[in-house]
């Protein structure tokens, strides 16, 4: 059974056609995305083939040259370095990044004007946390990347002596590690912290957390969660370096499913499946379709 949300979600989807419409306007001269615009290998691979240039440094992009920037938004700093190189959105500067991490950085903000100390629940490697950190404070905001380090929030808390703390979550997390992460810090924090809704009309709350995980990641986690309760196996397609692709992973393992997270289709095994009944399927938001449809017509041949 395959996951009813598995694969591209609307944000990975936008940006991929920003990418591509950009270079089609661009034929003839290389279009350049600073960082990878989504977090799966066989999309960069096809996006290159059309022309597009990928880049870990804005000193590697030309002056002037027409630029895409990636779905996982990106630091106020990164926008300055690019107009220095004559490239901004008034010309040449096509962003891609998502509404809903535009979201996260608006409600950070908002929180940050109003005397929050703002701290994120997410992975500290990855560029939306990087992103969304500088644009409240610089690269020094405290991210927290499991539920287990409760007591390093609270810690951090109680020795800065912080009035006002906002915790809020980057956009592919686990639900219920978020949870888990506030249940946690309220055990030791005299269930001080309350939920804030997304409006965040009511800011007289001293200690408040945020739930930013987007609608996409929600509902595939849920789906893979209610397809793994009844698996002998779960095959987990995504990017090596996707952040919501290994939580799907991580949500099957937790379940005690026998889980296997590849990439393409010529990474099945027919090993995995002897004695196995029922297989499911799910995909990261990243993860295109013609991947899910090779890797599950792969299983079909394997297990006849």
């Amino acid at each position: 059974m395959v996951a009813k949300h598995a694969g591209f979600c609307f944000g990975v989807k936008k940006a991929i056609d920003i990418a591509e419409e950009t270079a089609a306007r661009n034929e003839g001269k290389k279009t350049y995305v600073y960082g990878q615009l989504v977090h799966n290998e066989r999309v960069i691979d096809d996006l290159q083939k059309k022309g597009i240039e990928f880049v870990d440094e804005i000193e590697n992009i030309p002056e002037g040259a027409v630029t895409v920037l990636r779905a996982h938004g990106e630091p106020g700093t990164t926008y300055q370095k690019l107009k220095l190189k004559n490239i901004d959105k008034s010309n040449n500067l096509n962003d891609a990044t998502c509404p809903l991490v535009t979201l996260v950085h608006n409600i950070a903000i908002k929180l940050k004007n109003n005397r929050y100390e703002v701290i994120i629940f997410g992975k500290k490697g990855h560029p939306e946390s990087i992103g969304t950190s500088y644009h409240i404070k610089g690269n020094d905001t405290f991210i927290v990347e499991n539920p287990e380090d409760a007591a390093s929030v609270v810690e951090h808390i109680n020795k800065s002596n912080f009035g006002k703390v906002a915790i809020i979550s980057q956009t592919t997390m686990s639900v219920i590690g978020y949870k888990e992460l506030i249940q946690n810090i309220n055990d030791v924090f005299d269930n001080k912290f309350e939920n804030l809704h997304l409006s965040l009309k009511d800011m007289s709350s001293p200690f408040v957390f945020v739930d930013t995980i987007c609608n996409p990641t929600k509902q595939r986690q849920s789906d893979t969660e209610e397809i793994a309760k009844k698996a002998d196996i779960m095959v987990v397609i995504g990017g090596k370096n996707s952040s919501n692709s290994k939580e799907l992973a991580a949500k099957s393992k937790e379940l005690g499913v026998e889980t296997y997270f590849i990439q393409s289709a010529d990474q099945v095994k027919k090993y995995w499946f002897d004695g196995k009944e029922y297989v499911g399927v799910t995909a990261g938001a990243s993860t295109p379709d013609v991947t899910i449809n090779e890797v599950v017509d792969k299983i079909k041949e394997i297990t006849n």
